[in-house]
C-alpha cells in the first residue's frame, strides 16, 4: 500500500526538473472573487518575500516572457549548430541476456556517452560567467537575447517558495553522509574524519539544499502554453489524452538546475571554491535546527543538472548530472564541474523493479569511472546526484511528475505518485518498486493505475509543483502559514543514520 506523503497546504515539494500539442483548450476554474490576490499575482511574483529596500545582495527577477514561438517548426529537428548531441551516435537499446551470455552496462568512454554529456554543457555554460559568480549568478540573456526562462508558481508557498536573491527554492536537506561517503563512519551522517568534532557540533540537523531551474526558448515557449499571464494553468490534449497546453516538451528543449547546499566546505573538502551565492534561507541554530525565518546566509553550488528531450530515448529525455570537485584542475568552475554520468530510462528490468533473482545489469545509466570524489549515486547505481535521493534516481524521480488538472488539491501518495518517497523504496521488491522504476513516456499515465485522476507533465516537476500550487491557491485563495522545515524534514535518529552508513 502506498504511503501518503502529506505535506502541509502550501509546502512546496522538492523539485528538480521539466515541456507542444492540440490547440483545444479548457478553461480552468477561475479563482474565487475574494481573493486578496488573483491567481496571475501569485503565479508569477518573483519571491514569496521581497528584497528590503536597500539590498546588498543581487535580486533576483522571473524569466516569464516566453517566446509565442519555438525557435525552429517543431516539425524540423533542431540543427546540429544549436543541438549537436542529438547528433551524436549513441544507442540508447537496452542489451538483453541471449545464448547464456553475461551482458554489461553502458561504458562511459568508447561509447560517445561523454561526448553527448560534453555537448550539453557546452550549451548550457556559452554566456555564463568563468566562475559562475554571487553578483551575476545565472545569466538569462546568451548572445543578446533571452534564453532561459523559469517555470511560474514557485513563489506561493511560504515554507520552501522561492526566495529573492536568487530565486531558488528548498529541497530537500542533504546528510553529510551523502555528501562525504560512507567511508568515514562512524561521522558519515554528520563530519568527516579530521573535523568531525566541529562539524558534529555545528551541523547536527543536516544541512539545507536551495536550488533554481531555467528552460531553454523550446520549453519557455510551452511554459507561455501551459501558464498564461491569466496565472490559470491550461489543458488541451495530445493524442487523445488530456495533457496541460503545450506538451509534450519538443525537440531541442534543455533544463538545467543548479543546486547549492549550506554544507561548508571545511566539513566537505571537495567543495574548496566553489561558488558561494548569497541565498535567502531559512535560518539556522544548533539548538532548534532551520526555522520559518529567513535570512541571507551563504550557501556552495555543490551539483548541476541538466535534462534534453532525445527522440531517441525511450521516455524522450536524456537527464546528466555534474558534482563540483575543487580538487581537479582548473581555473574556472566549468573546469572543476565534474560529470557524473546519465540516465535515460528507470531500468525496470532491474531490482527493485523486478526480484533480486531476475535483476539484470543497468542498461539506462551510464557512469562516469573516472570520478574521483564520494557519489552516492541512486537506487542500485543508477544515476543520481550528491544531493538527491540515494533510494531513488533521476528519471524515477521525475517520471511520477503528475498533478491533478483544473484548479484540484494534488496529494502525493493519495491522489498522484509519491515522487520522494514510500515505505520500502528499493529495499525491496514490491509492486511500487516496480511502477516506481518503469519507463513512461507523455501521455501515458503513472503505471498500476492507482492515481487515475492526474495528468503527466511530462517528467517536470516544477511543472507538477505549478500545477500544485494553482490548486491550492484555487481551494485556500492564499498561501499557508509557513511551518516549520524540521516539521517537514526531521533530521534522522544519529543510530540509524550511522547504521546506513556502514552499509
Amino acid at each position: 500500500m502506498t504511503r501518503a506523503v502529506r505535506f502541509p497546504r502550501g509546502v512546496l515539494a522538492a523539485v528538480s526538473m521539466l515541456f507542444v500539442s492540440a490547440p483545444v483548450l479548457y478553461t480552468q476554474q477561475a479563482p474565487a472573487p475574494a481573493a486578496p490576490h488573483d491567481a496571475a499575482y501569485y503565479a508569477f511574483r518573483n519571491a514569496t518575500t521581497q528584497p528590503p529596500p536597500h539590498p546588498d545582495t543581487p535580486v533576483f527577477k522571473l524569466s516569464d516572457d516566453y517566446p509565442h514561438s519555438p525557435p525552429h517548426p517543431l516539425s524540423e529537428k533542431c540543427p546540429a549548430a544549436e543541438c549537436p548531441w542529438l547528433y551524436v551516435d549513441v544507442n540508447f537499446d537496452p542489451t538483453f541476456p541471449k545464448d547464456g551470455k553475461s551482458i554489461e552496462s553502458p561504458k562511459w568512454h568508447g561509447q560517445n556517452w561523454d561526448v553527448y554529456l560534453q555537448d550539453i554543457l557546452n550549451y548550457v555554460k556559452e554566456g555564463q560567467t568563468s566562475d559562475l559568480n554571487n553578483t551575476d549568478g545565472w545569466r538569462i540573456e546568451v548572445n543578446h537575447h533571452t534564453r532561459w526562462y523559469n517555470v511560474p508558481w514557485m513563489a506561493y508557498d511560504s515554507t520552501a517558495g522561492r526566495e529573492y536573491v536568487h530565486g531558488t527554492t528548498n529541497e530537500r536537506t542533504a546528510q553529510l553522509a551523502e555528501l562525504i561517503g560512507p567511508e568515514h563512519s562512524p561521522h558519515a551522517l554528520l563530519t568527516m574524519a579530521g573535523e568531525s568534532d566541529a562539524c558534529k557540533t555545528k551541523y547536527p540537523w543536516g544541512f539545507e539544499s536551495w536550488s533554481v531551474g531555467y528552460y531553454n526558448e523550446y520549453g519557455g515557449y510551452v511554459l507561455g502554453r501551459s501558464i498564461p499571464a491569466t496565472g490559470v494553468p491550461q489543458m488541451s490534449e495530445y493524442l487523445g489524452t488530456p495533457v496541460p497546453a503545450g506538451l509534450p516538451f519538443p525537440q531541442g528543449t534543455v533544463v538545467v538546475k543548479i543546486l547549492t547546499s549550506s554544507v561548508p566546505p571545511e566539513c566537505v573538502p571537495y567543495l574548496a571554491g566553489s561558488p558561494a551565492w548569497q541565498i535567502d534561507r531559512h535560518a539556522y541554530s544548533q539548538a532548534h535546527g532551520y526555522a520559518c525565518e529567513r535570512e541571507v546566509q551563504i550557501s556552495h553550488v555543490v551539483q548541476m543538472d541538466v535534462a534534453v528531450t532525445d527522440s531517441r530515448s525511450p521516455i524522450g529525455w536524456v537527464y546528466g548530472t555534474f558534482a563540483y570537485d575543487g580538487a581537479v584542475p582548473g581555473t574556472t568552475f566549468w573546469d572543476h564541474l565534474v560529470p557524473v554520468g546519465l540516465q535515460w530510462g528507470s531500468d525496470p528490468w532491474t531490482f527493485p523493479a523486478v526480484p533480486r533473482g531476475s535483476s539484470l545489469p543497468l542498461q539506462q545509466s551510464v557512469l562516469n569511472d573516472d570520478i574521483q570524489t564520494f557519489q552516492h549515486l541512486g537506487c542500485m547505481g543508477r544515476l543520481a546526484g550528491p544531493v538527491d535521493n540515494p533510494q531513488s534516481s533521476c528519471t524515477s524521480c521525475h517520471a511520477s511528475a503528475y498533478a491533478m488538472p483544473r484548479g484540484a488539491i494534488t496529494t502525493m501518495g493519495t491522489n498522484a505518485p509519491p515522487s520522494f518517497g514510500f515505505s520500502g523504496m528499493c529495499e525491496e521488491y514490491s509492486q511500487e518498486n516496480a511502477n516506481y522504476f518503469q519507463n513512461q513516456e507523455a501521455p501515458q499515465g503513472f503505471p498500476g493505475g492507482l492515481f487515475p485522476g492526474v495528468v503527466t507533465m511530462d517528467t517536470s516537476l516544477q511543472l507538477a509543483v505549478a500545477f500544485t500550487q494553482y490548486g491550492q491557491f484555487n481551494t485556500d485563495h492564499h498561501p499557508a502559514r509557513c511551518v516549520d522545515p524540521n516539521q517537514i524534514t526531521p533530521p534522522a535518529p544519529r543510530e540509524a543514520a550511522l547504521a546506513r552508513g556502514r552499509e
